[in-house]
Protein backbone atom coordinates (compact mmCIF):
# COMPACT_ATOMS: atom_id res chain seq x y z
CA UNK A 1 0.00 0.00 0.00
CA UNK A 2 1.25 3.50 -0.77
CA UNK A 3 0.17 6.79 0.72
CA UNK A 4 0.90 10.18 -0.77
CA UNK A 5 2.42 13.37 0.58
CA UNK A 6 -0.40 15.90 0.66
CA UNK A 7 1.31 19.24 0.10
CA UNK A 8 4.48 21.24 -0.20
CA UNK A 9 7.46 20.49 -2.43
CA UNK A 10 6.82 16.72 -2.56
CA UNK A 11 3.04 16.90 -3.07
CA UNK A 12 1.66 13.68 -4.55
CA UNK A 13 4.84 11.68 -3.93
CA UNK A 14 3.92 8.08 -3.01
CA UNK A 15 5.36 6.66 0.20
CA UNK A 16 5.60 2.96 0.85
CA UNK A 17 4.14 1.62 4.08
CA UNK A 18 5.49 -1.25 6.17
CA UNK A 19 4.12 -4.64 5.15
CA UNK A 20 3.46 -5.84 8.71
CA UNK A 21 0.35 -5.01 10.73
CA UNK A 22 2.49 -3.37 13.42
CA UNK A 23 1.87 0.15 12.10
CA UNK A 24 -1.18 2.25 11.36
CA UNK A 25 -0.64 5.31 9.19
CA UNK A 26 -1.98 8.63 10.44
CA UNK A 27 -5.17 9.21 8.48
CA UNK A 28 -5.10 11.49 5.47
CA UNK A 29 -7.75 13.74 7.03
CA UNK A 30 -5.77 14.17 10.28
CA UNK A 31 -2.54 14.87 8.36
CA UNK A 32 -4.37 17.37 6.15
CA UNK A 33 -5.83 19.19 9.17
CA UNK A 34 -2.44 19.39 10.90
CA UNK A 35 -0.56 20.63 7.86
CA UNK A 36 -3.28 22.95 6.61
CA UNK A 37 -2.95 24.58 10.02
CA UNK A 38 0.87 24.57 9.96
CA UNK A 39 1.71 24.92 6.27
CA UNK A 40 5.24 26.28 6.53
CA UNK A 41 7.70 24.68 8.94
CA UNK A 42 10.73 26.70 7.90
CA UNK A 43 12.95 27.27 10.93
CA UNK A 44 11.69 24.12 12.71
CA UNK A 45 13.19 20.71 13.33
CA UNK A 46 10.60 17.92 13.29
CA UNK A 47 10.92 14.72 15.30
CA UNK A 48 8.61 11.75 14.65
CA UNK A 49 9.36 9.11 17.27
CA UNK A 50 7.00 6.31 16.19
CA UNK A 51 7.25 6.95 12.46
CA UNK A 52 5.80 3.87 10.77
CA UNK A 53 6.21 4.91 7.12
CA UNK A 54 7.55 8.36 7.98
CA UNK A 55 4.54 10.07 6.35
CA UNK A 56 4.13 12.77 9.00
CA UNK A 57 7.85 13.58 9.09
CA UNK A 58 8.15 13.62 5.30
CA UNK A 59 5.09 15.89 5.16
CA UNK A 60 6.95 18.26 7.51
CA UNK A 61 10.05 18.14 5.31
CA UNK A 62 7.93 18.80 2.23
CA UNK A 63 6.74 21.93 4.01
CA UNK A 64 10.30 23.20 4.60
CA UNK A 65 11.23 21.84 8.02
CA UNK A 66 14.98 22.42 8.40
CA UNK A 67 15.64 18.86 9.54
CA UNK A 68 13.51 15.78 10.16
CA UNK A 69 14.25 12.91 12.55
CA UNK A 70 12.32 9.71 11.87
CA UNK A 71 12.53 6.91 14.40
CA UNK A 72 10.84 3.55 14.66
CA UNK A 73 12.05 0.58 16.66
CA UNK A 74 10.32 -1.96 14.38
CA UNK A 75 12.80 -3.21 11.77
CA UNK A 76 10.26 -3.32 8.91
CA UNK A 77 9.21 0.27 9.59
CA UNK A 78 12.82 1.41 9.88
CA UNK A 79 13.67 -0.16 6.51
CA UNK A 80 10.55 1.35 4.90
CA UNK A 81 11.45 4.81 6.22
CA UNK A 82 15.00 4.47 4.86
CA UNK A 83 13.63 3.44 1.46
CA UNK A 84 11.20 6.39 1.43
CA UNK A 85 14.03 8.72 2.45
CA UNK A 86 16.31 7.45 -0.31
CA UNK A 87 13.60 7.85 -2.95
CA UNK A 88 12.80 11.42 -1.81
CA UNK A 89 16.50 12.36 -1.76
CA UNK A 90 16.92 11.01 -5.30
CA UNK A 91 13.63 12.38 -6.72
CA UNK A 92 13.90 15.89 -5.29
CA UNK A 93 17.66 16.32 -4.87
CA UNK A 94 17.25 16.81 -1.12
CA UNK A 95 20.32 16.98 1.10
CA UNK A 96 20.33 13.55 2.79
CA UNK A 97 21.68 15.15 6.00
CA UNK A 98 18.29 16.84 6.47
CA UNK A 99 16.66 13.43 7.10
CA UNK A 100 17.94 11.35 10.01
CA UNK A 101 16.56 7.82 10.40
CA UNK A 102 17.08 5.75 13.55
CA UNK A 103 15.86 2.43 14.93
CA UNK A 104 15.62 2.88 18.68
CA UNK A 105 13.02 2.42 21.35
CA UNK A 106 11.46 5.90 21.48
CA UNK A 107 12.24 6.16 25.21
CA UNK A 108 15.92 5.53 24.46
CA UNK A 109 15.81 8.08 21.65
CA UNK A 110 14.59 10.76 24.06
CA UNK A 111 17.22 9.82 26.64
CA UNK A 112 20.18 9.60 24.25
CA UNK A 113 19.51 11.61 21.09
CA UNK A 114 17.41 14.54 22.26
CA UNK A 115 19.95 16.05 24.70
CA UNK A 116 22.86 15.31 22.34
CA UNK A 117 21.32 16.54 19.09
CA UNK A 118 19.02 19.28 20.38
CA UNK A 119 20.67 21.70 22.78
CA UNK A 120 17.90 24.20 21.98
CA UNK A 121 14.42 22.75 21.59
CA UNK A 122 12.35 25.92 21.27
CA UNK A 123 12.10 25.53 17.48
CA UNK A 124 11.42 21.81 17.51
CA UNK A 125 8.22 19.83 17.12
CA UNK A 126 7.87 16.30 18.50
CA UNK A 127 5.15 14.11 17.00
CA UNK A 128 4.05 11.18 19.17
CA UNK A 129 1.87 8.48 17.66
CA UNK A 130 2.64 5.27 19.57
CA UNK A 131 0.48 2.18 19.25
CA UNK A 132 -2.82 3.33 20.73
CA UNK A 133 -3.03 0.38 23.14
CA UNK A 134 0.36 1.15 24.72
CA UNK A 135 -0.86 3.69 27.28
CA UNK A 136 2.31 3.31 29.35
CA UNK A 137 4.43 4.43 26.38
CA UNK A 138 2.43 7.65 26.07
CA UNK A 139 2.97 8.36 29.78
CA UNK A 140 6.68 7.55 29.58
CA UNK A 141 7.33 9.69 26.50
CA UNK A 142 5.54 12.73 27.87
CA UNK A 143 7.35 12.34 31.22
CA UNK A 144 10.74 12.01 29.48
CA UNK A 145 10.12 15.15 27.42
CA UNK A 146 9.38 17.06 30.62
CA UNK A 147 12.44 15.57 32.33
CA UNK A 148 14.61 16.65 29.36
CA UNK A 149 13.20 20.20 29.76
CA UNK A 150 11.86 20.06 26.21
CA UNK A 151 10.49 23.52 25.30
CA UNK A 152 9.10 23.00 21.79
CA UNK A 153 5.68 21.97 20.56
CA UNK A 154 4.39 18.45 21.12
CA UNK A 155 1.78 16.88 18.83
CA UNK A 156 0.19 13.73 20.33
CA UNK A 157 -2.13 11.46 18.34
CA UNK A 158 -4.52 9.07 20.06
CA UNK A 159 -7.82 7.25 19.59
CA UNK A 160 -11.03 7.54 21.61
CA UNK A 161 -11.61 3.78 21.72
CA UNK A 162 -8.10 2.34 22.18
CA UNK A 163 -5.72 5.09 23.23
CA UNK A 164 -5.35 7.39 26.22
CA UNK A 165 -8.27 9.79 26.54
CA UNK A 166 -8.10 13.36 25.36
CA UNK A 167 -8.43 14.51 28.99
CA UNK A 168 -5.51 12.35 30.06
CA UNK A 169 -3.29 13.69 27.28
CA UNK A 170 -4.26 17.34 27.69
CA UNK A 171 -3.68 16.95 31.44
CA UNK A 172 0.03 16.43 30.71
CA UNK A 173 0.27 19.79 28.90
CA UNK A 174 1.01 23.17 30.43
CA UNK A 175 -0.87 24.77 27.56
CA UNK A 176 -2.89 23.36 24.67
CA UNK A 177 -2.77 25.27 21.38
CA UNK A 178 -5.23 23.20 19.41
CA UNK A 179 -7.02 19.85 19.24
CA UNK A 180 -7.71 18.25 15.86
CA UNK A 181 -10.20 15.43 15.59
CA UNK A 182 -11.57 13.13 12.91
CA UNK A 183 -13.87 10.30 13.87
CA UNK A 184 -12.29 8.47 16.80
CA UNK A 185 -8.81 9.93 16.17
CA UNK A 186 -7.48 13.16 17.62
CA UNK A 187 -4.23 15.09 17.91
CA UNK A 188 -3.45 17.42 20.82
CA UNK A 189 -0.96 20.20 20.09
CA UNK A 190 0.66 22.23 22.83
CA UNK A 191 3.53 22.77 25.24
CA UNK A 192 4.46 20.52 28.14
CA UNK A 193 6.52 23.03 30.15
Amino acid sequence: MAIKILGGDFRGFPLNTPKADTTRPTSVVVRRKLFDWRQNLEGYQFIDLCSGSGAVGFEALSRHADKVWLNDMVKGSFLTIKDNRDRIVKSFNVDADKIKVTQLDSRKWLEKELPYEFTDTENAIVYLDPPYEDHALYVDLLALLKKQNYKGEVWVESDLKKGPTQEKITGAFRSVIKVFSQGDHFVVVGFLI
